[in-house]
């Protein structure tokens, strides 16, 4: 596809996330659900830098050099899927959203892996993705668990929505940490700093304390030793 179109194209589906989002969501949105894995209010606030990145990114474009330009056609119409998936999300109801919600982390994972297969000279085009997948992937499991509540499931497999928390959190801190690691990513990690403290800082539950505090300290220590031993070399 023709790049001037694709970048067009992100454009208009980057209107469309805006426009679902702040404005539409607003209208139709009512209480959610409260769940084990639900952070604090504030936490949703990282949507707002999520849309800046995202919009510098679109215009940006419009104004490429060849690496950005090898950027935009990698990635292809991936992009624009995942804001358009995201964006109805928001509009179609608890249950759908999970679906599109889960979609539109799966088309990021393939936008994210394709700028990491390019071989850019540096890693800033990637920062509105990582922060963008890291947000979508924690956004998904609070859908997820408020879908199951919503429709009255109590137990999955003779587990109750405690457990399925502890597991869920547990396996996000640890793809985090594998994140950083293989991917040598600070922002994804980062991301679950920011979601984990803030369900900390919401959630009653001592075992919920504990497996996010727990996970934010030891993602922050290891976050923080790796730079001082990447600046230090």
């Amino acid at each position: 596809m023709n790049a001037l179109v694709l970048k067009l194209f992100n454009l208009a589906s980057f209107v469309y996330l805006i426009v679902t989002s702040v404005f539409i969501a607003d209208f139709m949105g009512g209480a959610m659900e409260q769940v084990y894995v639900m952070p604090a209010p504030y936490a949703f606030s990282i949507w707002g830098l999520i849309y800046l990145l995202l919009l510098w990114f679109v215009v940006k474009s419009f104004f490429a050099d060849e690496e950005l330009d090898r950027v935009v056609k990698g990635i292809g119409l991936w992009f624009p899927i995942s804001m358009i998936l995201s964006g109805t999300s928001v509009v179609v109801g608890t249950n759908p959203s999970i679906l599109f919600i889960a979609l539109s982390l799966l088309t990021l994972c393939v936008v994210y892996t394709i700028i990491q297969g390019l071989g850019l000279s540096s890693t800033n085009y990637r920062v509105p993705f990582s922060i963008y997948l890291g947000w979508t992937s924690i956004a998904t499991i609070v859908a997820a668990f408020v879908a199951i509540k919503g429709n009255g499931i109590e137990e999955i497999l003779s587990i109750g929505e405690l457990g399925w928390a502890v597991i869920m959190l547990t396996a996000g801190g640890l793809i985090a940490l594998a994140f950083h690691f293989l991917q040598k990513d600070y922002l994804f990690p980062l991301v679950f700093v920011w979601g984990y403290v803030a369900i900390y800082l919401y959630q009653d539950s001592a075992l919920i304390k504990f497996i996010t505090g727990g996970f934010a300290a030891l993602l922050l220590i290891i976050l923080c030793v790796n730079w001082f031993k990447t600046k230090g070399k």
